[in-house]
């Protein structure tokens, strides 16, 4: 893991010196810009780092080169809604669906190192999407789009966990439906 995430913040100028979802294209789309609703993006870049799903890429790897791939596989919606089963169309892993939040179903994932975003409330009573990192002895590590790598424990309340699995090495791993029969 090379850890270039760290400065992968979805209000950096880098990612905020265009529109990420123009209106040309995404003609319904609420936000168009990185700053105001890149973090689904961003985490999920992050994740891909994490799990070396990204090395394969020539032209390099961040959020705005993630976000430019998932526009040209069509995988954003006319309002810019990100529909994350598409990922199977750029990367060797599967969107299985989100579950309810619970530490143990946490743990379940990160015992098989299973890619995961974690929600938690947003502005406007959004979702904010982040990246898990890691468990210390203090709890969970997540990436926060906004600020970087945080306690997971800090947000209050945590909404569900956004689980994934990788269809290249352990295509029998399904950490969606352990996670179902608990």
């Amino acid at each position: 893991m090379r850890n270039e995430y760290q400065s992968w913040i979805q209000t950096a100028p880098r990612f905020n010196r265009e529109e990420a979802w123009p209106a040309r294209q995404f003609p319904d789309a609420q936000y168009r810009y990185f700053r105001d609703a890149g973090c689904l993006v961003c985490a999920l870049a992050v994740m891909l780092e994490r799990h070396g799903l990204d090395t394969a890429n020539a032209d390099g790897f961040d959020p705005w080169i993630l976000n430019q791939r998932l526009i040209g596989c069509g995988a954003f919606s006319s309002a810019a809604d990100l529909e994350l089963s598409f990922i199977n169309m750029l990367y060797p892993l599967e969107y299985l669906g989100a579950v309810p939040y619970t530490e143990s179903a946490l743990r379940r994932i990160a015992e098989e190192d299973a890619p995961c975003l974690i929600t938690v409330p947003g502005i406007n009573a959004e979702r904010h999407f982040t990246a898990f990192l890691r468990f210390t002895p203090e709890g969970a590590v997540v990436f926060d789009p906004l600020c970087g790598e945080r306690m997971l424990d800090a947000y209050g309340q945590i909404c569900e966990v956004c689980a994934f699995r990788c269809t290249g090495n352990d295509a029998d791993a399904d950490p969606y439906r352990s996670l179902q029969n608990q």
